[in-house]
């Protein structure tokens, strides 16, 4: 009898609160682990289906399956087709060590404890990102991964995983030679970046190219000027290795030298995004680029040029690179596959001076040796065939046509409390309220409607001067646009 009166949880009775900062998958997967580990929800117990779940709460069917999926991967619940989901038998704590009392404490905080780096680390673990396995409209940082032409991948990578000795003693830690080349001819012809493959270092990614290059032109303390909003996680990388950071604010033209902060100091690199500001999303002017070239050969500073998603550009020619402009040649072009094809790929390049690239492929080789040999002859292969531009070319036309749609709906049911501008480049929007008021109005509607974003404020090192919400839309299609845009004008005009 007692074990059938534990069974009776109200499922319906879990309380979603919609104002909350944390999320409603979050709040639903905590009520029911409360409820298993405090034995209302016994072991073999059904839970409902998601449809039904979901229907019970009032949340979108996601919402629930994103909870199960959290919870049957910590092995509260387990699931089998054709038998629904229930309480797993045996809960994690079971296979649990308990650890014995300490017969004498440790005084002070763990943090205490921690390297300078670590104590950045334990301040900024706050950003490691939720990986909701379904990504929501507007999540930012996506490619239209359903769109990845896969069949013609998974036949190169099936005819190049015949491994022979060749493909076994493929190390070359500066990257696939030929993949190299191919990257080189590339450039060339689409950013005019004149190179020769000895130059293009092959790396796991953009950090770990920024990792080198501050590892290698940079001593500790060294300044280096970046742009406010700027891409944060690069900046918190760099402040990480002991580099004084110093944020230089920018407006319609990308970086604004005029107003680096007092007392202006000399800088050993300068960090940009020209070809589409992040967060931003502005595209840095000609002028602006000179001055900025100009101000470099100055100080005797290095540039990174770091254009990750240069390719998408839907009015007019793109501007020419900083480093096709960069006859001091000390712009280190910096480039990734993840933005242009799957963020799984993990490869990117950096394209640097031929003096020093044997300085970046021995640090490379140091750091991880190198990425994997297979992965970069798949990609190889990809470009030579011809596959990668014309995926390149369909996604630009698909993403101005996303972009285009993403804008015209918020145009339409938010037109009247939004500024919005339309970027020439990338693939993101930036909205703001028209008054600090209705900025934060429309993210707790955002919030309400489970619509993903990021707050344009996170990336600042004063987050109260900047306000905005930077919406992603390339990973949405035109219907996705469009329902999650209603969802969320429905949910701002009912506040």
């Amino acid at each position: 009898m007692g074990r059938r009166a534990k069974q009776h949880f109200e499922f319906e009775a879990i309380s979603i609160d919609r104002s909350a900062s944390e999320s409603q998958y979050r709040q639903l997967e905590n009520q029911i682990r409360e409820a298993i580990t405090g034995g209302l929800l016994t072991a073999g117990s059904r839970v409902p289906s998601s449809r039904r779940l979901a229907g019970m709460l009032g949340v979108s069917r996601n919402t629930v399956l994103t909870a199960y999926d959290q919870l049957i991967s910590e092995g509260y619940l387990e699931s089998e087709t054709g038998s629904g989901t229930r309480v797993a038998q045996f809960l994690p704590e079971a296979f649990e060590y308990v650890e014995q009392p300490e017969t004498s404490q440790a005084t002070g905080s763990f943090e205490e404890l921690l390297s300078t780096s670590g104590k950045l680390l334990a301040r900024y673990a706050s950003w490691m990102p939720d990986f909701a396995p379904i990504p929501q409209a507007f999540r930012p940082h996506l490619p239209a991964v359903k769109e990845f032409p896969t069949a013609a991948w998974n036949r190169l990578a099936s005819e190049l995983a015949r491994w022979s000795m060749r493909h076994l003693d493929q190390c070359d830690s500066q990257g696939y030679e030929p993949l190299r080349q191919a990257v080189a001819e590339y450039m060339g012809v689409s950013r005019g970046v004149s190179c020769s493959s000895e130059q293009v270092i092959i790396t796991s990614g953009a950090q770990q190219g920024l990792n080198l290059v501050t590892q290698i032109l940079l001593e500790p303390q060294d300044a280096i000027w970046v742009e406010e909003p700027g891409n944060a996680p690069a900046n918190q990388l760099m402040e990480l290795l002991g580099f004084r950071i110093i944020p230089v604010p920018v407006d319609q033209s990308g970086i604004d030298l005029t107003r680096v902060p007092e007392p202006k100091t000399s800088p050993k690199l300068i960090y940009v995004t020209p070809g589409g500001q992040w967060p931003l999303a502005m595209t840095m002017s000609p002028d602006r680029r000179q001055q900025l070239l100009a101000e470099a050969e100055r100080h005797q500073s290095w540039i990174i040029e770091d254009d990750y998603n240069g390719e998408f550009r839907y009015t007019g020619r793109p501007y020419p690179t900083l480093s096709s402009l960069d006859h001091r040649g000390q712009t280190i072009y910096m480039g990734s596959f993840s933005k242009l094809l799957f963020p799984a790929i993990r490869l990117g390049f950096l394209i640097v001076p031929e003096q020093i690239a044997g300085a970046f492929s021995y640090a490379r080789w140091l750091n991880d040796r190198f990425s994997s040999p297979l992965t970069q002859m798949v990609l190889h292969r990809f470009i030579e065939s011809g596959q990668f531009l014309k995926h390149i070319r369909q996604m630009r036309s698909l993403y101005q046509e996303r972009q285009t749609c993403l804008y015209e709906m918020l145009m339409q049911e938010l037109g009247d409390v939004i500024d919005v501008d339309l970027p020439e480049s990338g693939m993101h929007l930036v909205v703001q309220g028209k008054t600090p008021q209705l900025d934060q109005e429309l993210m707790a509607a955002a919030d309400r409607a489970n619509m993903e974003y990021h707050s344009v404020r996170m990336y600042a090192r004063e987050p109260e001067q900047v306000p905005g919400m930077v919406l992603g839309f390339a990973a949405f299609d035109q219907k996705q646009i469009k329902k999650a845009v209603r969802n969320w004008a429905q949910e701002f005009n009912q506040r």
